[in-house]
């Protein structure tokens, strides 16, 4: 069957089935010889979406044959009316590794195809500057950041899957890959992760014949080949309704009752 990649991320990968995103044009560049699947969870910290972890995993109708993660910026990215506090490195690395074992637990790929991308990287200067951010009281720690980076790069040689450092990647044209906001991938920010990824994903060998290699009896020769194919379409959807995350936080408080120590 055709190569299934899956992209499961906080709010940094909200674009990333937009037409410019880097989930499209990983789309573009293998040309229908794969299929890119987006769950995002925005304003979710990588706890949160652990507990989801399990249902996305079920739920994808077959086993992917990549898993992109991206997560962090939402353990530590505050605002004014976001008063959760912000996830410390070692609590992130440990529920990074969380989210990581139980999509392992629940379907059955290789580790090596597990792609583990660190926060993606800040323009200070535009971020300080934005004036939504400073309406919005926008806040975020760059030594966090960085921490989180080598969090991820842990986890990912724990697990055995591959690392990818977007700092690396991009902070050698920050001022191209990031846009006006200080915080959001530019067009270019997305071609560049693109062209990364790519480098990491090998496709699996396409089951449809070229047309010159169909036969006369094409009809029973066509049915045997698509009986064999299990092809899921590929949806730029939530995963689950957002809901805003200061009345998430709210909710995970009265469940767990650590509102109260």
């Amino acid at each position: 069957m055709l190569t299934r990649i899956l992209i499961i991320g906080d709010s940094q990968v909200e674009a990333a089935l937009k037409t410019y995103g880097f989930g499209s044009i990983l789309n573009d560049r293998f040309n229908g010889e794969a299929d890119v699947i987006l769950r995002k969870f925005p304003g979710y910290t990588a706890e949160w979406m652990k507990l989801l972890t399990s249902s996305v995993a079920r739920n994808l109708g077959s086993t992917p044959d990549y898993v992109i993660i991206l997560c962090g910026r939402d353990d530590c990215l505050r605002s004014k009316t976001d008063t959760r506090p912000v996830t410390d490195p070692d609590k992130f690395r440990k529920n990074l590794y969380s989210l990581v074992d139980k999509f392992t637990n629940e379907i059955d790929m290789n580790l090596e195809r597990f792609i583990l991308l660190s926060p993606l990287p800040i323009h200070s200067m535009r971020f300080e500057g934005d004036e939504s951010n400073v309406f919005d009281g926008l806040s975020i720690n760059k030594t966090t950041l960085k921490e989180y980076t080598e969090k991820t790069r842990e986890v990912a040689r724990r697990v055995g899957g591959q690392f990818v450092n977007t700092s690396a990647v991009l902070d050698r044209a920050l001022d191209a890959n990031i846009g006006r906001d200080g915080i959001k991938l530019s067009k270019e920010g997305h071609i560049n992760l693109a062209e990364k990824l790519v480098e990491l994903i090998e496709l699996t060998e396409s089951p449809f014949p070229s047309f010159d290699k169909i036969g006369v009896d094409y009809e029973k020769q066509l049915g045997e080949i698509s009986k064999c194919c299990s092809l899921v379409q590929a949806e730029n959807i939530a995963a689950y309704t957002y809901v805003s995350t200061v009345d998430q936080y709210s909710a995970y408080l009265s469940k767990t009752k650590r509102g109260k120590a």
